[in-house]
């Protein structure tokens, strides 16, 4: 094994990646159903597929780039790991509170440790 930098940050970015291959697959067997080459084709439940992927492509990538910049600067390995693992839960409630009002308060993990660790990095800059 190498030593490698911002270890934290490659290693959620690998699993992200390799996370794409089910998620795709799992749109890709309801579009084969549903009959449905674009789109949602007007059914919920491809409708609701797409949109569970989609809210962690546009989330994904800004955490991965946040938790980069403040691995980088210095930021400890057990809070990287924390922030990982509510972006997990977060995105895990969105998925389970998906069809919920409640929904919003999974969003609002999941976003969490992207702030938290923005609003450290500008301290760590500014201050």
């Amino acid at each position: 094994m190498t030593n490698t930098l911002l270890p934290v940050t490659f290693t959620f970015i690998s699993v992200l990646a390799i996370l794409m291959i089910p998620m795709t697959g799992w749109i890709g067997m309801r579009r084969d159903k549903v009959s449905t080459l674009r789109g949602d084709g007007g059914d919920p439940e491809l409708f609701k597929r797409i949109r569970i992927h989609g809210n962690l492509m546009e989330n994904a990538p800004l955490l991965a780039l946040v938790m980069g910049a403040a691995e980088y600067a210095g930021l400890g390995t057990g809070w990287l790991w924390l922030a990982v693992a509510t972006f997990v839960v977060g995105r895990i409630s969105h998925f389970a509170l998906f069809d919920s009002r409640k929904r919003g308060l999974a969003m609002f993990v999941t976003v969490l440790p992207s702030v938290v660790m923005g609003v450290w990095l500008l301290v760590q800059i500014w201050l």
